[in-house]
C-alpha cells in the first residue's frame, strides 16, 4: 500500500501544468508571450490598501501589450491616492525557445512595484547630510524594469522547471545603471508552481532619502543594497483562474518596507478572444 502511495505522489508531481506560458515570474519578466488572441487580466492588493489592475493583449504572434492603473488606500475610510500615470508594458520575442536554446525577448515595463515616490515629496540625504536642493526622485519602492532583454529555457523535471535570466535598464530617476535579475519556476504536480526570482538591484545603490509624509515630517527611507529576492505561490484553480501569493523584499533591501516582505495577491484570468 505504502509503495502504491509512493508511486501515486510521484506520478502526480511528475505530471505537468496544463499548457500556460509564464509571461512574468512575480516582479520579472520572462521571455513568455500571450499569443495573437490571448488576454490576461490582473487584479494585485499590496501595501497601504494598495489595488493595481492591469490588462494585457496578444496583438500579433510574437508580441503583446499591456496597461496597469491604480492606487493606496482603497479600502477604509481614508482618501484614495490615485496613481498619477497609467504604466505601460511590451514585449517581443525574438527567438523560440528550442531543445538547445532559451526563448529570447526583449521589452518595456512601466510599472514598479509598491508605493509610487514622487519628487515634490522627497529630499535626498547623502552620507548623512542633507542636500540644499530637492532631488527629483521618482520611483516606486521597487524600481520598474524599464527597457529589459531576458531568456528563458524549460526543462522536464518532475514537471516543468523553467529557468529566466536577463538585464534591464529602469528609466525611473536617480540610478539608472545596468542590471541583472534571474529566477526559477517550478511546478508542483498540476495545480501548484512555486517562483523565487532576485534582482541584484544594481541600479538601486545604497543610499538613504527622506520621503515627506505631512508637513514638516520626513520619513526616512534607506537602500541596503542587498537587491531584492522575491517569492510566490502559484494556485491554479481551473486554466484561466489564477491566485498568486507573493512576498516582495524577502531581504529587507528597502527599509520602507519596516515590518518586513510585502505580501501581496494577485487574482488572473486569462481568455481568448
Amino acid at each position: 500500500m505504502k509503495k502504491l502511495v509512493i508511486l501515486f505522489v510521484i506520478i502526480w508531481v511528475s505530471s505537468v501544468l496544463h499548457a500556460y506560458e509564464l509571461n512574468r515570474l512575480i516582479d520579472s519578466p520572462t521571455a513568455g508571450i500571450l499569443q495573437k488572441g490571448e488576454s490576461e487580466i490582473s487584479a494585485k492588493i499590496y501595501k497601504n490598501n494598495g489595488l493595481l489592475i492591469g490588462a494585457k493583449v496578444g496583438l500579433f504572434p510574437r508580441f503583446m501589450f499591456g496597461v496597469n492603473y491604480g492606487a493606496e488606500q482603497i479600502v477604509g475610510n481614508e482618501e484614495p491616492i490615485w496613481h498619477e500615470r497609467v504604466e505601460f508594458n511590451a514585449k517581443l520575442r525574438l527567438m523560440d525557445e528550442s531543445f538547445t536554446y532559451p526563448a529570447v525577448a526583449i521589452g518595456y515595463d512601466s510599472q514598479g512595484h509598491g508605493n509610487y515616490i514622487d519628487e515634490a515629496d522627497s529630499i535626498k540625504k547623502i552620507n548623512n547630510t542633507i542636500t540644499s536642493e530637492p532631488q527629483k526622485i521618482k520611483r516606486y519602492d521597487i524600481k520598474s524594469k524599464g527597457v529589459y532583454l531576458v531568456a528563458s529555457k524549460n526543462w522536464s523535471f518532475f514537471g516543468n522547471f523553467g529557468t529566466h535570466l536577463g538585464i534591464n535598464k529602469t528609466l525611473e530617476s536617480d540610478d539608472k545603471d545596468l542590471n541583472v535579475f534571474l529566477g526559477i519556476d517550478k511546478t508542483l504536480g498540476n495545480i501548484l508552481v512555486l517562483n523565487c526570482e532576485y534582482d541584484f538591484a544594481w541600479n538601486d545603490n545604497e543610499e538613504v532619502f527622506l520621503e515627506q509624509i505631512e508637513e514638516n515630517y520626513y520619513q526616512e527611507v534607506e537602500i541596503e543594497g542587498r537587491g531584492y529576492l522575491n517569492s510566490s505561490l502559484d494556485i491554479h484553480f481551473t486554466e484561466y483562474l489564477i491566485l498568486k501569493i507573493s512576498f516582495f523584499d524577502i531581504l529587507h533591501n528597502n527599509k520602507v518596507n519596516a515590518s518586513g516582505s510585502d505580501r501581496t495577491l494577485t487574482l488572473l484570468y486569462s481568455m481568448t478572444f
